[in-house]
């Protein structure tokens, strides 16, 4: 997504300082996560960030490996779903029958796992199983191609656009706590945000 970026000279980043401590540290960590995998294994890992690379359309290392390690936390984590359609596996179970769903399909579609395929087969495949069109049915037996898309898109977004860099490429100015926003009227805006003409 970068190569897209309206404000390529704008760093969210630079603005820190101004942030309390606290958003500083959690900030901070997203910015260069401790990669533990708890709950995916090595080849796991891998292929999720594989998966999620395509679907943000972003291929930065530092972005992809906070939302990879994110989404591996969120399935370690002891806390339970908010909720869940009825028939469909919980999370972790979902997110790893899905994985394991892609890979299959891969192999019975390419000859070749997933992380090996090209770019066009691998966006290619990925809207078959969003659309529920996948090839090999004994691939999806335990979870619905949809349901696990649906699931995996839900949470890589929400961790995708946590992370500074992104927020960068959008615009955003992050945390306005405890400066706040001084120029509140339509089409101002403070000296310290992004400027639309990319000047930053």
């Amino acid at each position: 997504m970068a190569k897209h970026s309206h404000y390529p000279s704008y760093d969210v980043w630079d603005q820190h300082k101004e942030w309390d401590a606290h958003t500083q540290k959690i900030v901070g960590k997203r910015r260069s996560p401790q990669v533990s995998h708890q709950f995916f294994t090595e080849t796991e890992a891998l292929l999720l960030q594989t998966v999620v690379s395509v679907i943000v359309d972003d291929h930065r290392l530092e972005v992809l490996t906070f939302v990879t390690q994110h989404l591996d936390d969120s399935a370690a984590s002891p806390i339970g779903e908010s909720q869940r359609k009825v028939g469909v596996p919980p999370k972790k179970e979902l997110y790893r029958l899905g994985l394991a769903g892609v890979e299959a399909e891969s192999h019975s579609t390419y000859g070749a796992s997933f992380v090996a395929l090209k770019p066009e087969e691998q966006e290619l495949l990925l809207q078959r199983v969003a659309s529920g069109k996948t090839q090999s049915e004994q691939a999806w037996t335990a979870a619905n191609p949809i349901d696990f898309f649906k699931k995996l898109l839900q949470d890589t977004v929400g961790a995708y656009y946590s992370h500074p860099l992104v927020w960068s490429d959008i615009g955003y100015g992050g945390p306005a706590y405890p400066r706040g926003y001084v120029r509140v009227e339509k089409g101002l805006t403070d000296p310290w945000e992004a400027k639309a003409n990319g000047n930053g």
